[in-house]
């Protein structure tokens, strides 16, 4: 399920917070059973394995973000987000998430379009965070 463009809800590269009670796309409902079931897991080839044994989750719609020498760098990211979506996510977890408790978030982006976006950060056990983008 795709997000109708509207020109006056977010103006360009920007971001809200918005709440799981409403309707959470499946790709993202896949995310988040995963999500729970490694958040404590610090070991990250584990953690790396089982996002990739989701097809879904490693498919065009995913981005993977790692933290490096304090800087958020993507490592892997599905051909159906664009690099104005990463960067405009990557933001979203330097200023909000990094130093934060780790737990799953959902955002509408506008980024040259809008989209719902879940981020699933395991920054603080694996070193990585997991965002769909629907």
């Amino acid at each position: 399920m795709a997000l109708q463009s509207n020109e006056d809800l977010l103006p360009l590269h920007s971001w809200r917070e918005t709440d799981f009670v409403d309707d959470i796309p499946e790709t993202a409902m896949v995310a988040l059973r995963l999500y729970y079931e490694l958040a404590r897991t610090d070991d990250r080839e584990a953690v790396l394995t089982a996002i990739a044994s989701q097809p879904s989750l490693s498919g065009p719609c995913h981005v993977l973000f790692q933290l490096v020498d304090s800087r958020i760098e993507v490592i892997e990211s599905g051909h159906y987000v664009s690099a104005e979506v990463a960067e405009t996510i990557t933001r979203i977890i330097e200023n909000e998430i990094r130093n934060s408790e780790d737990g799953a978030r959902r955002y509408t982006v506008s980024a040259g379009s809008l989209c719902d976006v879940t981020i699933l950060p395991l920054f603080q056990n694996a070193g990585v965070c997991l965002v769909v983008v629907v």
